[in-house]
């Protein structure tokens, strides 16, 4: 999970602009099997470890967010009591039960009391980082673990579920709540847990075979920089950077297909930070630190091989260079 302020963070993308004009079907599937290549990439990808701090604000962040159930603007929230009753005599799990009580309409009231919270405190402070941030992922995902894993989605279960059978949940109560509510549904979640990986991964199969078969139709596409130019470079890089410099670069090279390099410019560079990489990678601090990094070691190669623009070299390292 990203911290907070990545979350939080999203911008619109428009597609950088291909040098041949072709069928608008073949346009899009070439856009889509882009998509699919860069999705499975990441998906594969060994997750970088946060550093020791940022996973003890996380964790303090996720004890704080179940809590907001209690706050003054949620205190009155609940599911649907009624059809919760119905559950209730029904032989559903748990899981499936809060499952079935986010309806459009709940998602729409806890929406707007997230929002009415986000507003009552400062801007930094933990709580409106909290409810900015559910309100983004609620809105964002209609995946199960995704509202399984929300720790303020189950608060508010409990806190309907107490209600209905007759007995109160209060804030001291509630930690060991939802120790409880994790340990009573441990082996479904896990279940269902494995149960989508495998499915994504099935999915993930099928659109490989559909990506290989749409290559024989794909025509050629004039590369950036010309594979033995790019060679060169790799094996001028430190060892211990190659890899994390590849995997930058086959992102910009690859998945955002800029331009031939002689036709680069300052505008190109910074749509392709700004907008497409955050946008299609949602990538943490450390990621766009790690981007500048590479592409301005592969500027200054390029530099070196006369394969830019004087005007580039003129203003993109400065811009890669300066403090954000």
């Amino acid at each position: 999970m990203p911290p907070v302020s990545d979350i939080i963070s999203r911008v619109s993308v428009n597609m950088a602009k291909l040098r041949k004009q072709k069928k608008s079907g073949m346009l899009k599937r070439q856009q889509q099997k882009r998509h699919n290549k860069m999705v499975r990439r990441r998906k594969a990808m060994p997750k970088r470890k946060p550093q020791q701090q940022n996973s003890s604000q996380l964790e303090q962040l996720l004890s704080v967010l179940p809590t907001l159930a209690f706050e003054p603007e949620l205190i009155d929230l609940k599911m649907d009591t009624g059809k919760l009753s119905e559950l209730l005599e029904s032989e559903q799990t748990e899981v499936d039960m809060l499952l079935a009580l986010m309806s459009e309409e709940f998602i729409s009231e806890i929406d707007q009391k997230l929002a009415m919270l986000e507003v009552a405190h400062s801007e930094t402070s933990v709580k409106s980082l909290l409810a900015k941030a559910t309100r983004h992922q609620i809105a964002e995902s209609n995946d199960k673990i995704t509202h399984l894993s929300n720790p303020l989605l189950v608060a508010v279960f409990l806190k309907t579920r107490s209600a209905v059978e007759g007995h109160q949940l209060d804030l001291d109560s509630l930690p060991s709540a939802i120790k409880e509510f994790e340990k009573r549904n441990h082996d479904y979640i896990q279940n269902l847990t494995e149960q989508t990986q495998t499915a994504e991964k099935d999915e993930l199969k099928t659109t490989a075979e559909e990506d290989l078969q749409a290559d024989e139709e794909e025509e050629p596409r004039v590369p950036s920089i010309e594979e033995d130019v790019y060679k060169k470079f790799i094996e001028l890089v430190p060892a211990e950077k190659q890899e994390r410099i590849e995997e930058d670069l086959d992102v910009f090279l690859t998945d955002f297909q800029p331009p031939h390099v002689s036709e680069w410019d300052l505008s190109m560079i910074k749509h392709f930070l700004e907008k497409w990489f955050v946008e299609n990678a949602n990538p943490f601090q450390e990621d766009l630190d790690s981007m500048r990094e590479s592409l301005l070691k592969l500027f200054q190669f390029l530099d070196e091989e006369k394969l830019l623009t004087n005007n580039f070299l003129e203003q993109v390292p400065a811009y890669l260079q300066k403090p954000k």
